[in-house]
């Protein structure tokens, strides 16, 4: 009874590391528009370190520290729905790169980030279906293994006791 009380209050402590990690990978996607936020609130830095202006400034700071954040929450194990942030938000990225007339507001950049994230659901989904299959397949070939080994074992048993 008291070994299952521990194992009741160690739970909440086990999911915390994970939840913190799966804030900071959707903090990661929300930082690509710190500079949208700057742009809103009207605050404008005169720092700019060669960039043509803050904002450009902002963004390529925002798109070096993104994946860094990424990289240290992965390690506590985030849950994999956090992802789908900033894959939303890298997705919309990729969009003005080839466009960059379209707006925040345009239907057309969200389906196409929402179809990524889609996309992205699907290819997890089929990862962990053959991860499943592939281990189904090794546990058969092990009981396979097992009874092939129990079988020659009573086969040399009885060729012994046969001679």
């Amino acid at each position: 009874m008291a070994e299952t009380d521990q194992i009741k209050d160690q739970e909440p402590r086990t999911e915390t590391p994970r939840i913190i990690a799966s804030i900071l990978i959707a903090l990661s996607g929300l930082l690509l528009y710190l500079d949208k936020v700057f742009i809103f609130i009207g605050f404008e830095g005169h720092s700019t370190y060669g960039f043509s202006n803050y904002s450009n400034f902002v963004w390529n700071l925002t798109q070096s520290i993104a994946p860094l954040l990424m990289i240290i929450a992965f390690r506590f194990r985030p849950y994999y729905l956090s992802f789908l942030i900033p894959i939303y938000c890298y997705a919309i990225q990729i969009a003005w790169i080839y466009q960059p007339d379209l707006y925040m507001d345009d239907i057309q950049i969200h389906l196409y980030a929402i179809g990524t994230c889609s996309f992205f659901i699907l290819l997890l989904l089929l990862i962990n279906k053959i991860s499943l299959w592939r281990k189904q397949q090794e546990m058969l070939k092990n009981e396979f293994q097992q009874e092939t080994k129990e079988i020659l074992n009573i086969l040399k048993s009885k060729t012994l006791s046969e001679s």
